[in-house]
């Protein structure tokens, strides 16, 4: 895995609130680990070990950290977001 710094200046072009910038990127995160997390629970009714191996089987250990994604979909412009004041004038 690679691992690569992001310079604070793109990351503070999307608006000028550094604060506002992490949030967004951190519920987007929230948002994959959600969707990832209802793919199991779908696999809760497991009653024997078989199933449980065949489960393990078929999970993907390769897939790219939550946060690396949101942070590349933020940085990449492909998340809109609207704050609360713009919510109320619709």
């Amino acid at each position: 895995m690679n691992i690569k710094a992001i310079q604070l200046k793109k990351f503070l072009e999307k608006s000028d609130s550094l604060y506002k910038n992490i949030m967004i990127t951190s519920l987007r995160a929230r948002q994959i680990i959600d969707d990832r997390f209802q793919d199991f629970t779908i696999e809760e009714d497991i009653e024997d070990s078989d199933q449980l191996e065949e489960l393990l089987e078929d999970v993907d250990y390769n897939v790219a950290k939550p946060i690396s994604v949101a942070t590349s979909e933020f940085m990449n412009n492909e998340l809109d977001w609207r704050t609360p004041e713009e919510e109320s004038d619709i």
